[in-house]
């Protein structure tokens, strides 16, 4: 399971939780328990939400090429890869994740399930999808602690059709569409287009990120990165909260 837990559990996703024996998650109306990387094999919902078509091995061995921090970072994770999530669902995440920590994103992510979703499996619950939310008041959302995130949800919920299309435009017109959501800015819209709509050449800045490019990479331009930047991203991301940088 030591394979998956960065992946699943290491901020892209907060839709995993890990169990005894198994990783599990409500997704495609459904309850997905994995404990290895062959058992996202074993549906193509999965197959292409674990993106087992893209071929990371070339992709790993020309990222480990560039520098010492980034052929340590593959070396510690040998099986990081970005998963293919609903937009939906991106969404709502990254809102909440704005100065959060993964574990708190992960608590209200779960409320959220919880209180809107509809139950899948005995004590599973689905992500709630816009019209299980469209009736939810701001007094609910302050109920469950979502902090100043409340009205950036509501407006997302108001803003949802606003996901339907972005894969066909460019990745500028993409992002400024999704800056029109109240509380979406640069960052957050780089991490719904790259985990909600696998835009590759997204390269989400953070806290994490910025020390990163600062410490390591002082006057090297983003596109030093390519032609696998998103990756990159992912790799210097776990890298810097495993060396606690």
């Amino acid at each position: 399971m030591d394979e998956l837990r960065e992946i699943l559990t290491g901020g892209q996703s907060f839709s995993w939780s890990e169990e005894a024996d198994c990783f599990s998650a409500v997704l495609n109306e459904r309850v997905y328990r994995v404990k290895k990387e062959e058992d996202f094999y074993q549906d193509s919902f999965l197959k292409a939400y674990y993106d087992l078509d893209f071929d990371y091995s070339t992709a790993r061995a020309e990222i480990s090429k560039k520098d010492e921090l980034l052929k340590q970072a593959v070396e510690n994770f040998p099986t990081l890869r970005i998963l293919r999530q609903d937009p939906w669902i991106t969404l709502i995440s990254f809102i909440l994740s704005q100065n959060n920590n993964i574990k708190r994103i992960k608590g209200l992510y779960d409320k959220l399930c919880v209180n809107y979703g509809h139950e899948v499996e005995k004590g599973y619950y689905s992500f709630p999808t816009p019209k299980e939310l469209e009736r939810v008041t701001i007094s609910e959302l302050r109920e469950l602690k979502v902090g100043f995130r409340d009205r950036y949800i509501m407006d997302a919920i108001e803003k949802a059709d606003i996901l339907k299309g972005l894969e066909a435009l460019s990745y500028d017109e993409a992002e400024k569409r999704l800056m029109s959501i109240t509380g979406v800015g640069k960052k957050v819209a780089s991490c719904i287009l790259l985990f909600g709509y696998h835009r590759m050449e997204a390269f989400p800045i953070d806290v994490w990120i910025k020390k990163v490019l600062n410490t390591y990479y002082p006057g090297k331009e983003l596109s030093y990165f390519e032609p696998y930047p998103a990756l990159c991203q992912q790799y210097l991301f776990s890298m810097a909260r495993f060396i606690k940088l």
